[in-house]
């Protein structure tokens, strides 16, 4: 499809009416039968390349690219299992390598173009959340083995990883949590590559990891329950992947030789010790909520802090310390033994299992604490202030 074959105003009519009814068809279509013919007629009959080049000739104008985008958010999302179905089909493979051309062609595009500030939203942002919203939902539907890619030499799954990356580092920090429907679909998309693809993750450029790290560290000061609870399941996944890391530079047996890390995992743990204070700062963030009296989503916060508990424990036991210190005289020794009852039981792994059980401590431990006498105050806030000059190594 020419720019020039059609009226313009005339061709951005159809485009945005023929994708408007094609979402508004997909909709209802939660079984996998009529979902499938939907889909064969769109792909056999090449409507959707008419779509996607539509979004490369006016990714400037969002009153094309939403419609679009939108349709295609749609047609990845595998709602009750309408994707999933005989093995030997060829189209989730095939609907993601159209989803990801899309988001590849609207990121090249949309990166490149500038757009004031006070219209970010409806011309920047708003398209790339939804891009981040269609790979969420392809990456989270389980019916593509995304192992065939590499395996055949596809590089359709790197290539739109990587201009999901740029897109992310495009974006302000403080446009994260400002705008929900684009914190959403961030946060939503950091859960699903941390969970299946934290590999991607850790084989980040510096700058684009720490970057990742400082929007965990600003979600686990929301107000949104939702994402509270998602920047806890990443950072978990994050946390819990570098102590295995580490853990393979130690021997488990005497005669056993060491297992060698790639280099790419090597740099990755040096970017960690790096910025071990990021993670140590989400550590305090993390024992001062538990402590708090409105203490929210216990359970999702206790499963990262047991890790990162068990990767600085210099810095855990300063905190601890200090937390114990501004006690009355009478409360030390009482603090002091909830805090050696909160490790009881905790082997040195990241198990579910372990896991399980620091979080039943933590319940008592919580407990116990919200129970002392108001006239008794603890704040690891002020106690990350003293010990925030000092980065303490990581333990294994």
């Amino acid at each position: 499809m020419d720019a020039n074959s059609f009226p313009n105003e005339e061709a951005k009519k159809a485009i945005i009416g023929l994708a408007r009814d094609l979402r508004g068809l997909a909709q209802p279509l939660n079984a996998r039968i009529p979902y499938t013919m939907l889909f064969e007629w769109l792909y056999y009959a090449d409507y959707l390349p008419i779509l996607i080049r539509a979004v490369e000739l006016w990714a400037h104008d969002p009153a094309v690219t939403t419609p679009v985008l939108k349709l295609f958010a749609e047609l990845v999302h595998c709602r009750t299992q309408r994707l999933q179905g005989n093995v030997s089909s060829p189209m989730g493979i095939l609907l993601f390598r159209e989803a990801s051309k899309l988001i590849c062609i609207y990121g090249n595009r949309i990166l490149h173009i500038d757009v004031p500030r006070d219209q970010q939203y409806p011309m920047r942002l708003k398209g790339i959340s939804i891009c981040f919203l269609i790979l969420k939902n392809a990456l989270g539907g389980n019916y593509v083995n995304f192992g065939v890619f590499k395996l055949y030499g596809d590089d359709t799954l790197d290539n739109v990883l990587n201009i999901a990356a740029k897109l992310i580092m495009s974006i302000q920090q403080n446009d994260l949590l400002e705008y929900p429907k684009l914190s959403s679909a961030y946060y939503g998309l950091l859960s699903c590559l941390s969970q299946d693809h934290i590999t991607f993750l850790a084989g980040l450029e510096p700058r684009a990891f720490v970057y990742i790290l400082e929007s965990l560290s600003k979600g686990l000061s929301a107000l949104d329950s939702t994402i509270y609870i998602s920047c806890c399941s990443i950072l978990d996944s994050i946390v819990s992947y570098i102590f295995k890391q580490l853990q393979l530079k130690v021997s488990t047996f005497p005669n056993k030789k060491l297992r060698n890390i790639t280099p790419e995992n090597a740099q990755f743990l040096e970017v960690v010790e790096m910025n071990s204070d990021l993670l140590q700062n989400m550590m305090s963030t993390l024992l001062n909520n538990v402590m708090a009296e409105d203490c929210r989503n216990q359970w999702s916060m206790s499963r990262p802090l047991l890790v990162l508990i068990l990767l600085y424990e210099d810095y855990f036991r300063s905190l601890k310390d200090n937390i114990i210190r501004s006690q009355p005289l009478d409360k030390q020794q009482t603090m002091a033994q909830w805090f050696d009852d909160l490790m009881v039981g905790i082997e040195r792994n990241v198990s579910s299992k372990n896991k399980e059980k620091f979080t039943q401590n933590l319940s008592s431990f919580r407990r116990d604490v919200v129970n002392l006498p108001k006239s008794s105050s603890y704040n690891t806030d002020n106690s990350y202030q003293v010990y925030s000059e000092t980065n303490y190594s990581v333990s294994v």
